[in-house]
């Protein structure tokens, strides 16, 4: 399994914290003292330390602490529900893609994978710091897109 993944590893309680929270904080600490100047990490829409639930209060605990670490920048991207195809069938998440695909026209609840790495490599490369929700993920990709299309790249 991929780190971040949902499935394997994840799916038990302990599998979740070690991926999701041990090995997160532990490669961002390292990184920090190797020198990064920057560290930009995908979490979740709903991330909060303070939830009930075991997902979103996990997310919520390592946004805090990454952002808390003293990168000279950081930036935490909470997208809502990844519009993706992949390899493994997952029959819950292919439904609401399905349902948030046709029905989520204002992409509040949804995002195309393609937002989020676009958004991911236009903030590394400009001032953006800080958590960005799913319309910023969105605009930041819209921006990033925009700036490639000219000719001159400004």
């Amino acid at each position: 399994d991929l780190i971040g993944e949902s499935s394997g590893i994840n799916a038990e309680y302990g599998g979740f914290i070690k991926v999701d929270k041990d090995y997160v904080l532990s490669f961002a600490e390292k990184s920090k003292v190797g020198g990064v100047k920057q560290f930009h990490m995908m979490s979740s829409q709903g991330a909060n330390a303070n939830s009930y639930f075991l997902y979103t209060q996990v997310k919520g605990e390592v946004d805090d602490k990454i952002m808390n670490m003293g990168f000279e920048r950081s930036v935490v991207y909470r997208p809502a529900v990844l519009l993706v195809k992949r390899n493994e069938t997952r029959y819950g998440e292919l439904a609401a893609q399905w349902l948030l695909g046709w029905a989520d026209r204002g992409r509040s609840m949804s995002i195309q994978i393609k937002d989020v790495a676009d958004s991911m490599v236009g903030a590394i490369f400009d001032e953006t710091s800080g958590v960005l929700d799913n319309r910023s993920i969105i605009a930041k990709a819209a921006a990033f897109r925009a700036k490639e299309a000219k000719p001159d790249g400004s």
